[in-house]
Formats: C-alpha cells, structure tokens, sequence
C-alpha cells in the first residue's frame, strides 16, 4: 500500500450525507487495511460526527466537509460545517450515548463548536491482531 491519502467529502449539510460520509469512510478503511470489525467501528463514529454537524439546518452553512486521511493500519477524519452566526451559548457538549459509543469504537475524538462552526475529528487504528 502506498503511504498517506486524503479523500475530501464536500456535500449538503442534511441528512443524506450522513449515509455518504459513511459510504466513503468504509472504502477508505478497506485502502487502509482495517479489519472488518474495525471498518464497521469507522462507519458507526463517522455516522455520529458528521449527524452532529447536520443536525440543525439552520445553523450553519449550507455544506459540510469531512476529509478521511488515510495510512496503513489508520485512518484520521476530520469534519466541518461553517457558521453562520456564533453559537448562542456552550453547545459543543457531546451526548453521553454519542460519547460512550465514541470511546468504545475509536483511538482518539474530538468535538467542537466555535466561532468558525462545527468540527470533529477522529481517529480508527487497526486492532492487533493475536
């Protein structure tokens, strides 16, 4: 396998694009060689970020843009929905479900809301293997 990729995912911010992102996530843990269980893991945390920058379609831009970066063995995603306006108030607080699952099924998550809009970013490492 060749060394690092990037992929860009640049689609409405709706709905829809959550199965997208998702679709795409599961190619890119195949490129990188990730075991089925953890390709399946990928797809439910890039499922729960990217529905968060979609949730309100008032409140934010009309895209988002989730970038997969890709290397043997791992893959980072990265997601973003510009602002409109500033948030009104801490909403960068993820769900306790949304966490707990986050915590179960990647290496590494962040979730934020700022002045900018929303991001996240994640990281999916192979498991070893025994």
């Amino acid at each position: 396998m060749e060394g690092s990729r990037q992929i860009q995912l640049i689609a409405p911010a709706e709905r829809g694009s959550v199965r997208l992102a998702r679709i795409l996530a599961a190619g890119v843990a195949a490129d990188a060689g990730l075991s089925v269980d953890d390709t399946e893991d990928l797809r439910i945390a890039v499922s729960e970020l990217v529905a968060l920058l979609v949730e309100e379609p008032e409140a934010g831009g009309p895209s988002i843009e989730v970038t997969f970066h890709r290397s043997d063995g791992e893959v980072t995603v990265e997601g973003h929905r510009r602002a409109d306006a500033p948030p009104a108030g801490d909403s960068a607080q993820l769900d306790d479900l949304v966490l707990g699952i986050l915590r179960v099924v990647v290496d590494d998550h962040s979730y934020d809301v700022g002045r900018d809009g929303r991001r996240f970013r994640l990281v999916k490492r192979a498991r070893a293997t025994a």
